[in-house]
């Protein structure tokens, strides 16, 4: 994995969603991601709001698709940033397990627009 890299980047939230420990409110987001280090810490802002500050449970490289964010029932389970050859997965907090063809089936993809490296 690559390190030292700086990713900006937005999304819109088209509903209520649990990320890590936060709940964000649907609507337009920015962030910013500074490294690609094990923990890979995401920070989130509404505007000039700095919002949240939300590290990955894990990295996977992928180098190419679109940049996307992937939501099943309401949490955020992943980034795909190939700006920066990484997806950044997240365990969900509470919920029913599913499996990945439950997940696939009801999973909401929201694109995201980098910039940066």
């Amino acid at each position: 994995p690559a390190s030292a890299q700086l990713l900006q980047g937005k999304f819109t939230l088209p509903v209520e969603a649990r990320w890590g420990m936060a709940t964000l409110p649907a609507g337009d987001y920015n962030f910013t991601i500074n490294s690609t280090t094990k923990l890979c810490p995401v920070h989130l802002y509404r505007g000039q709001t700095n919002v949240a500050l939300i590290y990955a449970d894990n990295l996977s490289e992928k180098n190419s698709g679109p940049p996307q964010m992937t939501i099943v029932q309401g949490r955020v389970r992943s980034m795909s940033l190939p700006g920066i050859g990484e997806v950044l997965e997240y365990t969900p907090q509470h919920g029913k397990a599913l499996t990945a063809p439950q997940e696939r089936e009801i999973a909401q993809v929201v694109p995201i627009i980098t910039k940066g490296k």
